[in-house]
């Protein structure tokens, strides 16, 4: 029996908002009430100005992969059954870099290659962003 695998705290309210946004397709990030400053991952106050708090925005849900890690051993039980997987590094079309699981064989990623998110439904309130390289589902459209 595979354990189950670990999911994120949808109550916390730092990180709250942002999986509200992925429950509804959506990409999102902090922006800096003072200075604009977009920042991923959410903090309580912005690391380019020292402003205490921030709002949510919508973010493109496509960019660049800027890094990755190929898994070929899972350091945790329950990811055994999705190796070989990739965790890539994206620097969004609007700025920010975001971290995310890779859809597709690690062996065909190329640092420089297109993305864009998927959002995949892992429970009932909980939606994961996965990024999928440009050209490997010829049927998904983002502007």
């Amino acid at each position: 029996m595979t354990r189950p695998k670990p999911l994120p705290d949808i109550e916390d309210p730092l990180t709250a908002p942002f999986w509200a946004m992925t429950r509804e397709s959506r990409l999102g990030a902090q922006r800096c009430g003072h200075c604009g400053a977009l920042r991923w991952p959410p903090r309580p106050i912005c690391p380019e100005c020292q402003t205490p708090g921030g709002e949510w925005v919508e973010l493109r849900p496509s960019g660049t992969l800027w890094s990755f890690a190929a898994y070929y051993r899972a350091l945790d039980p329950s990811f055994k059954e999705d190796l070989p997987y990739a965790v890539g590094l994206i620097e969004l079309d609007d700025g920010p870099r975001m971290y995310g699981k890779m859809v597709g064989d690690p062996e065909a990623l190329v640092i420089g290659q297109r993305v864009h998110a998927l959002f995949t439904a892992v429970a009932p309130e909980i939606a994961l962003v996965e990024w999928e390289r440009d050209g490997d589902a010829p049927d998904r459209a983002f502007d």
